[in-house]
């Protein structure tokens, strides 16, 4: 893939347009994804107090989703791991 054809006039590279060529997808889809993604992370990061609940089953546990029951926004199977290590009182 040719990046250079995805170049805004300031020199950084059009996501959307170089995703869309790289996974067949449609613009508007991936433009779709990105705003899902900010919707929430905004969430994530607005969020005082995070509890996880199982959302999603993947095929392997790193795949697994969890949700906040708080805020809503939705996390990894390896995210929550690294979550949950965290609020552990050390030993």
């Amino acid at each position: 893939m040719d990046l250079d054809k995805h170049r805004n006039k300031n020199g950084t590279i059009n996501g959307v347009s170089a995703l869309s060529e790289f996974t067949g997808l449609g613009q508007g889809e991936v433009q779709a994804i990105f705003e899902q993604v900010k919707e929430n992370n905004a969430k994530l990061e607005a969020c005082q107090y995070h509890e996880f609940e199982l959302h999603e089953q993947g095929p392997v546990v790193s795949r697994w989703k969890y949700r906040c029951v708080h805020c809503g926004g939705i996390i990894n199977g390896s995210d929550y791991r690294w979550h949950e290590l965290g609020r552990r009182t050390p030993l």
